[in-house]
């Protein structure tokens, strides 16, 4: 099926109506007539007919110029679509709070990179409540949290994390509790996930000072969780916005915090903490990657979730 401008162009290029017509698979009279139209609709004449071969007069220059524009940006155009449909080309968004973007996107992205080096991907941090707003927005494509709505997200399950009682060394309580202490070599060996090493109760530091992230972030409601259940409320010292102050805050002496594994598992070792496994049921919880229900994915897309799953699957 041509459009107009390819009967035009083919007159052009082959500077015959006789020729562009047995090319077309159309009449002569047929494309003459059609041309015309189009020469009458714009109001100019495109071809000198007078001379053999034809050539184009002054207004056909230009929408012949103008053709081969629209020509180009067509091949450009198929060229991306193909790309994209090829994951050669494209954008993602991704989105999580500061320590899920510092931890847990790196080892998925870097997988993702190799395979897909093409596709731009743009990373957004926030905390919990804000990044999951965006998700609904259609600001971002995918998000790693740990609750998702299923009316409004669906989601998959990405990796398990073990919260861990990260306590400041100075503190007295440590000589009660010394052999159920944990060193930071200890957690990245996995010691804790053994059913042999010995755990304790979040009740046992009811009058220690915490340090607990700020609203806003999942954390926060679920560090209160925890201790709501063994029976206290925490007396905070300080609420900072990102995981890894929380951490650096208990390393300095500040007060206890609560610290998923994984972040242990990438931080430096510190001998200025020791580290307990607790035995509360709430301290192990989920990662999930999650994205809008219903709304169209894009191959990119697809991509990711699939090599984020296969990476935290291994």
């Amino acid at each position: 099926m041509y459009d107009e401008i390819d009967y035009v162009y083919e007159v052009y290029r082959e500077k015959s109506f006789s020729a562009a017509a047995k090319n077309l698979y159309v009449s002569q009279p047929a494309l003459s007539s059609a041309i015309k139209k189009i020469e009458s609709r714009l109001g100019i004449t495109v071809f000198d007919r007078s001379s053999q071969p034809i050539k184009l007069t002054d207004e056909g220059k230009v929408y012949i110029e103008a053709i081969e524009q629209i020509y180009s940006i067509k091949k450009s155009m198929q060229t991306r679509l193909c790309d994209i449909s090829r994951l050669k080309s494209g954008h993602i968004t991704v989105s999580g709070e500061n320590y899920i973007s510092s931890f847990i996107y790196p080892k998925i992205i870097i997988e993702f990179m190799e395979r897909y080096s093409g596709i731009e991907i743009e990373m957004v941090e926030s905390n919990s409540h804000d990044l999951q707003n965006r998700l609904l927005g259609e600001e971002v494509d995918l998000l790693i949290d740990y609750k998702f709505d299923p009316q409004l997200y669906d989601s998959y399950p990405l990796v398990d994390e073990h919260i861990i009682l990260c306590v400041p060394k100075k503190l007295e309580i440590n000589e009660r509790l010394r052999d159920y202490q944990l060193s930071a070599k200890d957690i990245k060996s996995g010691k804790h996930l053994k059913n042999v090493c010995p755990g304790v109760r979040l009740r046992e530091f009811s009058e220690e000072t915490f340090v607990i992230l700020k609203k806003g972030n999942y954390s926060h409601s679920h560090s209160m969780e925890l201790c709501r259940e063994a029976g206290f409320t925490p007396k905070v010292k300080i609420y900072p916005d990102q995981m890894i102050t929380s951490y650096n805050m208990s390393r300095a002496g500040m007060g206890i915090s609560l610290i998923p594994d994984l972040l242990i598992y990438a931080s430096p070792e510190s001998g200025k903490c020791v580290y307990y496994k607790l035995l509360d049921a709430s301290s192990l919880r989920r990662l999930c990657l999650g994205f809008k229900k219903n709304r169209y994915m894009s191959r990119a897309v697809e991509a990711f979730i699939k090599t984020a799953l296969e990476v935290y699957g291994k």
